[in-house]
């Protein structure tokens, strides 16, 4: 499913593209439904087992004390916890699309499952991926894949176009009418150029790691279930100056 050069282009302005072919098709969507939802009730309720709640407000997400109504659920390195995601980081179409942006030496820099119950999902504020990872080159794209229709009522991804070229903006610790969110980093971010990305179950978007983008809570009656995979070329240091030469290599050769 390598992008076409029209493709490539728009992501190239923009910073993101919206892919409207099935990357996942029904019978693996349901498997990965399955397992996703096996794997976030065991982890239900935990600390320190992978799930982390980043809607959380308070001084710490460890705070006895933070609210925790809100629902922004994580879990990190899906592939750790099970097979069948073990096997999505290789799914062919999903590695076109990244070799079509990024070139053809693939490594992972990790997956993440993002969960917006019914009702509370929580929010997800404006924001940079580079902010936290502090990658160099700055070059790794994501693909977030919907496992349930993602629309503006229960929290689709909303970007800024061409934000990307922008350079990375001054982020400071998120904070909600509640409180802070020490989970999350918030920058202030030109809403008026603002775009909704509405992705159905099976479909995906990819963005560049320096775009702008943000989710909003989630109030419908539908839960939000979301799969995203973040992709770096081979030879990508980390905040350390470091090469991640240990990263799974997904396609082709290490630098």
């Amino acid at each position: 499913m390598k992008l076409t050069p029209e493709e490539v282009e728009q992501f190239k302005r923009e910073g993101y593209l919206k892919i409207d072919k099935r990357v996942i098709d029904d019978e693996h969507l349901a498997v990965l439904c399955e397992h996703y939802d096996t794997l976030f009730t065991e982890k239900r309720d935990t600390i320190g087992e992978g799930l982390r709640n980043l809607a959380v407000v308070g001084d710490s997400e460890a705070d006895e004390d933070a609210d925790r109504a809100e629902e922004m659920l994580q879990i990190m390195e899906m592939w750790r916890h099970d097979e069948e995601y073990r096997k999505l980081l290789y799914h062919e179409p999903l590695l076109d699309i990244a070799e079509s942006l990024i070139g053809s030496d693939i490594q992972l820099f990790h997956d993440q499952a993002l969960y917006k119950p019914a009702y509370h999902g929580g929010e997800v504020h404006w924001h940079q991926d580079n902010a936290y990872w502090q990658c160099d080159p700055p070059n790794l794209v994501s693909i977030w894949i919907a496992l349930d229709d993602a629309d503006e009522e229960n929290g689709c991804m909303n970007v800024i176009p061409g934000s990307y070229l922008e350079g990375l903006a001054a982020h400071g610790r998120a904070e909600s009418e509640k409180g802070k969110l020490p989970a999350l980093l918030q920058v202030d971010a030109d809403v008026d150029r603002a775009v909704p990305v509405p992705v159905e179950a099976g479909c995906a978007m990819v963005h560049h790691c320096m775009t702008l983008h943000q989710t909003d809570p989630n109030r419908s009656s539908r839960d939000r279930r979301a799969m995203v995979i973040h992709y770096m070329p081979s030879g990508t240091r980390n905040r350390d100056g470091e090469v991640m030469k240990d990263n799974l290599l997904l396609r082709g050769e290490l630098a």
